[in-house]
């Protein structure tokens, strides 16, 4: 329910009262200072608030019309939705850009994610040998000569061959659960 002021307050409207269009204007300051936070220029708060009462006045004259909250509410509203429509129009070809870039960010992504997880089980259903291997190699930073001593090759050119095998082995397991990417 409308509180009496306001419902006095909609009556002079009606009636084209300066007095009661003085009065709308201390809606303004809360209006205001909520739109500057989202990046509203002083001057766009202006023009928004003054669209926002050609809307009211304009409602006010239907007589089918019925104000079912709060002249502050209703203003804000309206104010709410001008500005973002202000806003909307004016980034409109920056947002359509920053989207398709960010779709293709997020589809690369998405492809990239899907191919490390590959990755990664693929590498997990290694035998445990391999995985060390390739670990001290890779991760590790060994050489061959260190990694054949570890592990008990009889040269570094065999180490280089297992891993080579443990690599394919690796290839192999991808290519088997990955055949879409």
């Amino acid at each position: 329910m409308l509180y009496m002021k306001e419902t006095q307050l909609i009556e002079k409207l009606k009636e084209n009262n300066e007095q009661a269009f003085k009065l709308l204007y201390k809606y303004f300051p809360k209006i205001r200072s909520y739109l500057l936070k989202f990046g509203a220029s002083k001057q766009e708060t202006e023009d928004v608030y003054h669209e926002a009462l050609y809307v009211l006045i304009n409602k006010l004259k239907d007589p089918d019309f019925v104000l079912t909250s709060s002249v502050n509410t209703f203003l804000f509203s309206i104010c709410k939705y001008k500005y973002t429509r202000l806003n909307r129009n004016k980034q409109k070809e920056i947002d359509i850009e920053i989207e398709a870039h960010e779709k293709e960010n997020i589809e690369a992504a998405v492809q990239e994610d899907k191919k490390y997880y590959a990755a990664q089980n693929a590498f997990q259903q290694l035998e445990e040998s391999c995985k060390k291997l390739l670990k001290a190699f890779y991760v590790e930073g060994k050489r061959m000569k260190q990694i054949a001593i570890e592990f008990g090759f009889s040269s570094d050119k065999v180490a280089k061959t297992q891993k080579y095998r443990c690599l394919e082995a690796a290839k192999k397991n991808y290519q088997q659960k990955n055949v879409t990417l």
